[in-house]
């Protein structure tokens, strides 16, 4: 595998999982939690929760394969760079116009509240993408 690809693998990987679990599960909790605060009793909808995590899980995987083009120019820290990969990713997200959507456009009063919840589920994307990343570049015998 030429060396250039091994970081875009580990991302891409790293990406499935870490989306699926922290975006796409973690974000259908911080969604619970948002109808909590809103005062809305506590329904489930299985198709709703496959969309999130569909949508996590396909977050990931762009936002890892990215991370893996960039990471010869990504800070040291892990720490940091989890903070900020999760901050960059959130602001991506966010720079798309979906306030005609989903909780912002249920829970108007809310806004803030919806913005730091999902600003949380974020960073820990970020902080728990990196330690998992530098394990799969191990694992593909990148350099880290």
């Amino acid at each position: 595998m030429k060396e250039w690809l091994k970081p875009v693998a580990a991302g891409l990987a790293t990406g499935l999982l870490a989306g699926t679990l922290v975006l796409g599960i973690g974000g259908r909790l911080a969604m619970r939690l948002i109808a909590i605060v809103g005062g809305l009793p506590g329904n489930h909808s299985w198709g709703g929760s496959l969309e999130v995590v569909a949508f996590g899980l396909i977050l990931g995987v762009v936002s890892g394969g990215f991370f893996g083009l960039v990471y010869p120019y990504s800070f040291t820290g892990k720490f940091v760079t989890g903070l900020l990969f999760g901050l960059l990713v959130y602001g991506a997200v966010v720079a798309i116009p979906m306030d005609s959507k989903g909780a912002m456009a249920g829970f108007p009063d809310h806004k803030p509240a919806i913005s730091l919840i999902f600003g949380v589920v974020f960073v820990l994307y970020g902080l728990v993408f990196i330690p998992l990343f530098h394990r799969f570049l191990k694992r593909f015998g990148g350099s880290i």
